[in-house]
């Protein structure tokens, strides 16, 4: 399956009436949101969910291969009776589409279509997942400006997109969509794949929101012409670089280079819109500049304001935009090279968190106070690890795609290992693998690339 997002046509009149329609979205989703933390409180507060939740996690902290059958069945019946409690409280995805669909014919069956509000309820049962399952805390309400997409389950209730008028029918709204650029690619992309299901998109530039329609196609995309060598090439990823390694060519490049120019307009952008949000709203601060949070009233905000407040959407926009362009540009270079990779198996969402120990440096630090004398601590070891590296570079996002793309060009790609594999400590001139500090891996990458390679690609 393969994405086909087209622009539409609109009129002031169909901007207005999308617009309702993402308030009406917008609506069913906190009303599914308030509903959900209901059930989640009265489930939390069930003495039989509890007594079960507690036979749970005296058990899960054992590992399998080591629980007798006891624990076994502990925490057979212990996962028995929590699904029973879900289930007695509604918290399903089948509960919450019924609940949700029940709340669109009473007031928005005009504006969204039942599969749209169930697929607005399967976003709510997620989050109650995360919840349930996962690390999640609580589920959290949405604004308005945050509802970007409008989606469906299929081409028949909702948004129906025509192949061959180009054009979406949804509910009363008939609205045609721009083919002006890439036709070729279009009527390509489409010509012998069905429509599974389309989305209603919406993305803000510095004039307004712009729609468009995203067309799901079975199949795949039409493919470039690419004449590959047939090597096999290693991937050593990192956090802001890719390092690759064949019989033909040896690669380092950095991943979105141009990142740090997004993120400075950025900064100066939410600097001034603290400004003159501070301008505006004295009262909503306490004298040391922090928010007044005791003061409920609703805050106030200039038209330029506002104007810089879309300024940023589109910013965030571009940048995203910038860096999935970043990769697929670097990623068809190495697919020049080669079709088969191997590279480490990376958790990126581990690597982008805080750490959870508090350690003393062993090496003391001199302090030199006011009077003038010396005083020798030893600092706390920082927690942060590479989250900002990992949010702007995006190199999980680039092992994905690689990942994709190979396989669609009949190549391979194959995660190995990385406490055995080791590849960011491979010495490829000693053939060995080399243990340094982390200040030291990209200078020993940059010289191991130049030293044991055949063609460099440049930058």
């Amino acid at each position: 399956m393969h994405v086909l997002r087209l622009r539409l046509l609109t009129k002031q009149s169909d901007e207005t009436e999308i617009n309702r329609r993402f308030h009406a979205v917008s609506h069913l989703h906190n009303v599914m949101t308030r509903e959900a933390v209901r059930r989640l409180n009265r489930l939390k507060q069930d003495p039989d969910y509890q007594k079960a939740k507690a036979g749970y996690g005296s058990v899960i902290s054992t590992a399998e291969e080591n629980r007798t059958d006891d624990e076994k069945r502990i925490m057979k019946d212990a996962v028995e009776a929590m699904n029973d409690c879900t289930e007695k409280y509604g918290l399903t995805k089948q509960a919450f589409e019924l609940y949700l669909k029940k709340c669109q014919k009473t007031q928005f069956r005009k504006m969204i279509s039942s599969q749209q509000a169930q697929k607005e309820a399967d976003r709510v049962f997620s989050g109650v997942e995360k919840v349930l399952y996962g690390s999640g805390q609580k589920i959290h309400f949405k604004k308005f400006r945050d509802f970007d997409t409008i989606s469906g389950k299929s081409n028949i209730n909702g948004a129906k997109f025509d192949k061959a008028a180009f054009s979406i029918d949804w509910l009363g709204l008939h609205i045609r969509c721009d083919i002006s650029r890439d036709i070729d690619y279009i009527r390509e992309s489409i010509s012998g794949n069905d429509v599974s299901y389309c989305e209603i998109k919406r993305m803000m530039f510095n004039n307004g929101w712009h729609y468009y329609v995203l067309v799901y196609l079975s199949g795949d995309a039409p493919r470039r012409d690419i004449r590959s060598e047939g090597s096999c090439m290693g991937i050593d990823p990192g956090m802001s670089t890719i390092a690759g390694f064949s019989d033909t060519r040896c690669v380092l490049e950095e991943l979105a280079p141009r990142m740090k120019e997004y993120n400075r307009r950025i900064s100066d952008l939410l600097r001034s819109m603290d400004w003159k949000k501070r301008l505006l709203n004295p009262e909503k601060y306490n004298e040391d500049g922090t928010v007044n949070k005791a003061d409920k009233d609703s805050w106030t905000f200039s038209k330029n304001y506002l104007k810089l407040r879309n300024r940023l959407k589109t910013l965030y926009r571009q940048k995203t935009a910038y860096v999935r362009q970043s990769h697929l540009e670097l990623i068809y270079k190495l697919l020049e090279d080669s079709i088969d990779f191997i590279a480490e198996d990376m958790n990126w969402t581990a690597l982008a968190k805080r750490s959870k120990k508090t350690e003393r440096q062993m090496k003391p630090t001199e302090l030199k106070q006011k009077d003038g004398t010396v005083r020798t601590v030893y600092k706390y070891k920082k927690k942060r690890r590479f989250g900002k590296s990992v949010n702007d570079r995006s190199p999980g996002l680039f092992m994905t795609l690689l990942e994709q793309k190979a396989v669609m060009y009949g190549g391979t790609f194959n995660a190995v290992d990385t406490a055995s594999f080791r590849a960011s400590q491979y010495d490829h001139v000693r053939d060995e693998c080399i243990k340094v500090p982390l200040s030291q891996n990209e200078d020993r990458r940059r010289a191991s690339c130049t030293e044991g390679s055949v063609q460099c690609i440049p930058h």
